[in-house]
């Protein structure tokens, strides 16, 4: 154990109205943090972490989970003697902390000391969350600003990565969306310093497993902050597949920033290969910046989910009919024309009623979902929708009147009587595309009347009402 002999550190502790310690600072040869000790604190900085498990000169880590963010701050502020703070979201206390490190003096070079302040928020405070520098406020505050000005997301969000990139040096900057129920990840965007590379060079050595560690990798801290090779096999002791994956593709540092709203992480900032220089201001940056996007992305899947649920038939999955209902109207509007020239097709199942009186309506649903399937594998590049109960309608813009009428004939023979589904069906061609609501009327009637000879020959077929 190490002691400062020229100060009083109990007597020090003991004249702060709030949580404060001591800690001391062992260098390793190479440079880095090797321990941090916990020599004195205060009744309140007892209290606060528990008397019972307190000890003078206990390994930090004894107390609260191992950090290596935290080590680099200690670190900084013991033997580099930099004035440390930050406002951090405490994973594994389910609170925010506001922590100060001032450093202290020491004669020993191997040894340092610095005294620690905490205090503990339930939720995040605007106020302490925006004592940052100018240059990280300036920085966060446009780029929120841009992009809730921005009508096009996807184009807000490109912008801002390429802002991170710049700002970072980084070789990459990415953000990852997540599905853990899907096992599926995808990327929401990203900027590369060379503007060649991209994310789906790495597919193969990014796989989903490798994405879906990344939570448990992070644990109880706020982030993954990898500025050296020592700081990389700490990493590599914790996810050795995931290193192996970042060696393969010459990551020599990174940082990962969960994104997560509601306490569920929805997604990944991350970095790499930075301006290990700045890792202090970088972080700072990156901290605040993944706050106010994980709240800016969860808002855009909301509203997203919500668009899909109102204009989705959730029995299918095909458009619905309030999303036909919007796309003829725009069409009407002239605000969003189909491609000419188009065709439009009319399905309707036959025999539904006598499938739900003989099977049930769960038989009745299985074969209204059999139609939506064949439908869209007919039509693989159309527009369908689920106009009513097992009436579907098939727009198909920009297509020829012979390839439109190959695909009319490969829906009937797919769909003919004796069939998986048998469907009546009905299709309209129309060249210039200039009247939508008049293609989609003599469909429907064609339809119609296929539908009419399907029942005059098979009478003992029962039709709805």
């Amino acid at each position: 154990m190490y002691y400062n002999i020229e100060m009083d550190f109990q007597g020090f502790v003991n004249t702060f109205a709030m949580p404060c310690c001591i800690l001391s600072v062992k260098k390793s040869s190479s440079g880095h943090c090797e321990e941090i000790r916990i020599l004195k604190a205060n009744d309140l900085y007892k209290e606060t972490m528990g008397v019972a498990r307190y000890h003078d000169g206990m390994i930090y880590s004894e107390l609260v989970p191992k950090d290596l963010k935290y080590e680099d701050f200690c670190y900084r502020a013991a033997i580099l003697k930099q004035k440390m703070h930050a406002y951090v979201e405490t994973r594994g206390l389910n609170c925010w902390t506001d922590q100060t490190l001032i450093p202290l003096h020491s004669d020993n070079e191997k040894i340092g000391y610095c005294a620690f302040f905490f205090e503990f928020t339930r939720t995040a405070q605007p106020k302490r969350m925006s004592n940052v520098s100018m240059d990280t406020a300036e920085f966060v505050i446009k780029n929120s600003i841009e992009l809730r000005a921005n009508e096009d997301f996807q184009a807000g969000m490109n912008s801002i990565i390429s802002e991170i990139q710049a700002k970072t040096d980084s070789f990459s900057s990415c953000i990852f969306l997540i599905d853990y129920l899907r096992q599926e990840y995808s990327v929401l965007c990203e900027k590369f310093h060379n503007n060649v590379a991209k994310i789906a060079d790495y597919a193969d050595r990014l796989p989903y497993k490798i994405v879906a560690s990344w939570e448990n990798t992070i644990g109880k801290s706020n982030c993954i902050f990898v500025k050296d090779e020592i700081d990389m096999k700490n990493l590599e002791a914790r996810n050795p597949e995931w290193v192996a994956s970042l060696r393969n593709s010459d990551v020599k540092s990174l940082i990962l920033f969960p994104l997560v709203q509601n306490r569920k992480v929805i997604g990944f900032l991350f970095i790499t290969n930075f301006d290990t220089k700045r890792s202090v201001e970088i972080k700072e940056l990156l901290e605040l910046t993944a706050f106010f996007l994980s709240a800016e992305i969860s808002s855009h899947l909301l509203l997203t989910k919500l668009e899909h649920l109102s204009n989705t038939d959730l029995l299918t999955g095909v458009k619905n009919r309030n999303s036909m209902n919007n796309r003829v109207d725009l069409f009407v509007n002239g605000e969003e024309l189909v491609e000419a020239p188009f065709g439009v097709v009319f399905a309707d199942v036959n025999g539904l009623k006598q499938m739900n009186d003989k099977n049930g309506h769960e038989a009745g649903d299985t074969l209204i979902k059999s139609a939506a399937r064949i439908i869209k594998e007919v039509f693989n590049d159309g527009e369908v929708y689920r106009a009513g109960g097992d009436e579907f309608v098939i727009i198909v813009p920009g297509c020829g009147e012979k390839e439109f009428e190959q695909k009319v004939e490969a829906l009937k023979s797919r769909t003919g009587f004796g069939s998986e589904v048998c469907l009546a069906v009905g299709s309209h061609w129309d060249m210039y595309g200039e009247n939508l609501r008049r293609a989609m009327h003599l469909a429907d009637e064609e339809m119609y009347k296929d539908k009419e000879k399907f029942y005059h020959s098979h009478e003992n077929i029962v039709r709805r009402s």
